[in-house]
């Protein structure tokens, strides 16, 4: 079963850079070495993080045509930061993937299943 973890962070720290950079590292750290697990096992499919959340678009169909808006807008808490795709045995696996993540680093992480196309 295939899962798509998507990670959000604190918008604030994003626009500011007010990060830590011992926290910086030790998130680095954190991911590196899930990253090696999840290989390891062969769970792991494909990881990234985004870029600036300045540069997101979103197009959307209205009555008066196709609009692209920018976004994030100011009053959004958190902001999508990365993505993983895993390929576990259950949705539970996935639930304790992103558990750690959370544990680790803090950050809300949603788990959603990739449809296969059955």
């Amino acid at each position: 079963m295939k899962f798509i973890m998507l990670a959000y962070t604190n918008a604030q720290n994003w626009v500011e850079g007010t990060w830590d950079p011992e926290e910086v590292q030790k998130a680095c750290d954190f991911f590196e070495q899930l990253g090696k697990d999840l290989a390891a096992s062969g769970e792991g499919v494909y990881t990234a993080g985004l870029g600036d959340p300045s540069l997101t678009r979103t197009i959307r169909e209205t009555p008066g045509g196709t609009v692209a808006a920018d976004g994030p807008y100011a009053e959004v808490k958190e902001v999508l930061a990365s993505f993983g795709i895993v390929d576990v045995v259950s949705a539970d696996r996935a639930y304790e993937i992103a558990q750690q993540i959370v544990d680790a680093v803090g950050d809300i992480v949603e788990v959603r299943p990739l449809m296969d196309g059955s």
